[in-house]
């Protein structure tokens, strides 16, 4: 990846599914990303174990200008990405102190190792993001309580 980043330019999300793996979809989609001058992340990656599975794949697409990202959007459309519209998905915490599997986490680290010592990390361990009073908030796995309403998967999710 070229290290292009959304504070230097503009992020949009899209998402394929289908036989991307196996057709080769996302090899070619990454391709023409790069080569239109722009970049990607790859945010969320569903495999479907057998053959007639579909696959899932959620990434943002990355460009310098306007003008890129509408060559980005017009040249991935045709392998079937659809840019995200739809709100995110949550998931209520059942009980305190304990991320659901399915919520959205963030795993920081909990120790660093500097100048031959470890040190430990204030906020490190897990992290979710949970919807409160109409806004979304970072929360570490501690805070959770039974009833927050707690981000699942990438769905919504605008990087």
């Amino acid at each position: 990846m070229s290290g292009l980043t959304e504070q230097a330019g503009l992020a949009r999300t899209v998402e394929l599914k289908g036989h991307v793996i196996d057709s080769l979809t996302l090899s070619k989609v990454i391709d023409r990303v790069q080569q239109l001058g722009g970049d990607y992340r790859l945010n969320d990656i569903h495999v479907g174990s057998l053959k007639k599975d579909i696959s899932a794949i959620n990434l943002t697409l990355l460009a310098a200008d306007a003008n890129t990202m509408n060559a980005l959007m017009e040249a991935v459309a045709p392998y079937g990405a659809v840019a995200e519209s739809t709100d995110a998905e949550t998931i209520a915490c059942e009980q305190a102190g304990a991320l659901p599997e399915e919520a959205y986490r963030v795993r920081l680290p909990q120790k660093i190792r500097w100048n031959g010592q470890t040190l430990s990390v204030g906020q490190g361990g897990d992290w979710a993001l949970a919807i409160k009073n109409g806004q979304a908030h970072m929360i570490s796995a501690a805070q959770v309580l039974p009833g927050d309403l707690l981000v699942r998967g990438t769905h919504g999710l605008d990087w």
